[in-house]
């Protein structure tokens, strides 16, 4: 049995009433009107991931493209069929590109599928496709970033045959929607914009999106917060252990590594400033200058033991033992065993060894560490969550 004899006659005899006059190369309207207005809607299946190096949006979506054909109407009672399948290549399609793609920019959809074909002379095609559309990122709140990346459909029309695109009455669809892992869609926005040089309407779809931040939370964010604190327990580290300027390194060059990691995954741009990599930076000068001091520091602590006055800030921040009262002026020779006590009132001059300095500048040092960490931490991390 044949393919032709297979099929429904009244079908068979369909196709070849209706399409008998009809060309697909000819503009499909009969009367001559410049205006030719298509339905769209949208149907995304998945967001499957936001390049923010390359600024590249990639996503799996299916578009209906809706409009009324007057030549291609029927009787359904006398052809005992309502809807018919009709293959892309007999029919008028209209040229729609996604006018933000970065790879292969063309027309829309699958010319492989065919197209529904109603009694009404109503045509509903469905061109879905995996598509990638330039997204301009906004890195300032990274990780705690909400996207917002525009798909825009655009005809290709001259002034005197236009091609309007409209925005269905239900233009969004979610409902073969899949999660994606890192990227949170909380809405897509549809809007039909008014191109004033081309005199004709394009649709836009923006695409909402949050990043998920457990994974940056855990992996990023906490090393880096229990880094901060070895700033600080710098200070704390016995000046005898000779082990501060290795802590003051190491903590610096960590620092260094999780810079690099955050900027390589961002776009190369001065357009914004990332919060995230800032505080890195501030973190980097923080330990930087812990080690200048930590240096100071040592320095203080391994010089010979003699005698040196002290300033009002010494005798602010060292305890009352530590502060020596000697009646000769001419200390710089005296040494510990040489030293001679005198608390006579208005003849003593206050003295302090370099060890005792040292560990007053430590004990400084971590308060100010210490408050300085939590100020820029919280500081930073309410920038990047948007709280201001």
């Amino acid at each position: 049995m044949s393919s032709s004899e297979s099929l429904p006659k009244n079908e068979s005899q369909l196709f070849k009433d209706i399409f008998r006059n009809y060309d697909p190369l000819v503009w499909p309207n009969q009367n001559n009107s410049p205006n030719w207005n298509i339905d769209v809607w949208m149907s995304i299946n998945s967001l499957v991931d936001l390049n923010e190096k390359d600024q590249v949006l990639s996503l799996s979506a299916m578009f209906d493209l809706t409009w009324k054909e007057p030549l291609l109407k029927w009787d359904p009672k006398e052809y005992n069929t309502e809807v018919i399948y009709v293959p892309t290549d007999m029919l008028w399609l209209p040229d729609v590109i996604v006018q933000n793609a970065v790879s292969n920019y063309g027309q829309i959809g699958n010319r492989n599928l065919k197209v529904y074909l109603e009694s009404t002379g109503t045509i509903i095609w469905f061109p879905g496709d995996f598509y990638e559309t330039y997204c301009k990122v906004d890195v300032r709140h990274y990780p705690f970033d909400t996207q917002y990346c525009k798909l825009i459909l655009q005809p290709l029309s001259c002034e005197k045959k236009i091609v309007n695109l409209d925005l269905a009455t239900e233009p969004v669809l979610r409902m073969n929607y899949d999660e994606n892992g890192e990227w949170e869609l909380l809405e897509i926005v549809p809007d039909k914009v008014w191109q004033h040089r081309s005199r004709h309407f394009r649709v836009e779809f923006t695409l909402h999106m949050k990043r998920k931040t457990l994974f940056y939370i855990v992996n990023m964010i906490l090393p880096i917060v229990f880094l901060s604190l070895l700033n600080s327990l710098v200070f704390a580290l016995p000046a005898n252990s000779g082990e501060k300027i290795t802590l003051c390194i190491s903590v610096m060059l960590s620092y260094a590594v999780f810079l690099t990691l955050v900027n390589d995954a961002l776009p190369e741009n001065s357009d914004g400033v990332c919060y995230f990599s800032a505080y890195l930076a501030t973190e980097i000068f923080l330990s930087m200058t812990a080690t200048i001091v930590t240096v100071v520091n040592l320095a203080l602590h391994h010089q010979d033991p003699r005698y040196m006055r002290t300033t009002r800030l010494l005798t602010y921040l060292l305890p009352d033992k530590k502060i020596k009262i000697l009646a000769d002026v001419t200390i710089k020779g005296k040494t510990i065993d040489q030293a001679l006590d005198t608390h006579e009132d208005g003849t003593g001059i206050k003295v302090v060894l370099g060890s005792d300095i040292a560990a007053a500048l430590d004990r400084l040092g971590f308060k100010v560490f210490t408050i300085v960490n939590i100020v820029a931490s919280m500081s930073f991390f309410c920038a990047m969550s948007g709280m201001y």
